[in-house]
C-alpha cells in the first residue's frame, strides 16, 4: 500500500491511497480537478486509477472539487449520513452518494473502516485503511483524540494526523477570540502539542510513519510542528519512526505502508 497527501490546509484537502496493484481512491476533495490532476501527474500517477472518493466531512477545504469529479468520472462518493445530508443540501445534483455508517468497504485489495472524529461538524470521520496486515490511519480535523480515534490509530503501521496550530502562535496571532476559542475547543483541531501526545500514546513496534496534516498558514511553521512531534516522541525513545509534514500545494512523495 502507498499514500501520498496530494494538499493538506484550509486551502484544500485530497490524499491518494492505492494497493499493491495500482488500484487507488482518494479521502477528500477540496481542490478542483485539474489541480488534482496536475499533482496525480508529478507523481506519474493519473485519475483512471481512482475508484472511489471518500470524504471526512462536509466543510469545502474537503469537497469544493468532488461533485465535479464524480460527475466527469462517474466516482462514487461516500461519506457519514450527516455529511451526505448536507452535500445534498447546499451541492444539490452530486451524484452516487453512499453512506459509509458501519460499513467496511473494499476496493481492490485496500479494506476501508471509518471511525467517528471530534470536530465541529455533521458526523466526521476519519478512516482506518488497510491492505493485508498493513493499516494506515487517517484524522486530519479534530479537537480532541477520543477512545475511539485512538483505538482504530493504534493498530496503525502510518499516521496521518492533525498538527494545526502551535498554542502561542494562535493566542497572540490575528484570528478573532471566538475563532480562537473554536479552534482550541473539543471539536475544533489539533494543537501540535495534542498531536505529540496522542502519538506517544499509540506510538509502539508497529508505528514506522507519522506524515503531520492540515497545519495552519497563520499558527503554525513546519518546523515547530517537527520539533514538537519529533522531540516528544524521539524522547521517549521512539527514534525509528519517520515524522514529515504534508505541504498545502505540493503532494508529498508517494509513501510505503
Amino acid at each position: 500500500m502507498r499514500f501520498s497527501i496530494i494538499a493538506s490546509g484550509s486551502e484544500g484537502n485530497c490524499t491518494l491511497i492505492e494497493d499493491s496493484s495500482g488500484h487507488a481512491i482518494m479521502v477528500d476533495a477540496g481542490l478542483s480537478m485539474s489541480r488534482i490532476s496536475g499533482a496525480l501527474a508529478k507523481l506519474g500517477r493519473d485519475l483512471s486509477r481512482v475508484s472511489a472518493l471518500l470524504i471526512t466531512h462536509e466543510h469545502a477545504d474537503h469537497l469544493r472539487g468532488a461533485a465535479v469529479l464524480s460527475r466527469r468520472l462517474d466516482l462514487p462518493i461516500y461519506g457519514s449520513a450527516g455529511t451526505l445530508t448536507l452535500i445534498k443540501r447546499f451541492m444539490p445534483g452530486t451524484p452516487h452518494l453512499k453512506t459509509v455508517n458501519g460499513r467496511v468497504m473494499e476496493f481492490g485489495g485496500l479494506t476501508i473502516r471509518a471511525f467517528r472524529v471530534s470536530h465541529d461538524a455533521c458526523e466526521a470521520l476519519g478512516y482506518l485503511i488497510s491492505e493485508g496486515d498493513r493499516h494506515l490511519g487517517l484524522a486530519t480535523d479534530l479537537g480532541c483524540v477520543d477512545g475511539g480515534t485512538m483505538e482504530a490509530l493504534s493498530r496503525c503501521d502510518a499516521v496521518i494526523l492533525e498538527a494545526n496550530h502551535d498554542v502561542d502562535m494562535l493566542i497572540t496571532g490575528p484570528y478573532p477570540w471566538d475563532l480562537k476559542k473554536r479552534i482550541q475547543s473539543h471539536v475544533g483541531h489539533l494543537s501540535n502539542d495534542q498531536a505529540a501526545a496522542a502519538l506517544l500514546e499509540i506510538a509502539g513496534p508497529r508505528l514506522k510513519l507519522v506524515v503531520l496534516a492540515h497545519l495552519s498558514r497563520h499558527n503554525n511553521t513546519p518546523v515547530l510542528a517537527l520539533d514538537t512531534v519529533r522531540n516528544a516522541l524521539y524522547g521517549a525513545g521512539h527514534t525509528d519512526i519517520q515524522v514529515v509534514v504534508s505541504d498545502p500545494h505540493e503532494p508529498t512523495a508517494l509513501f510505503e505502508v
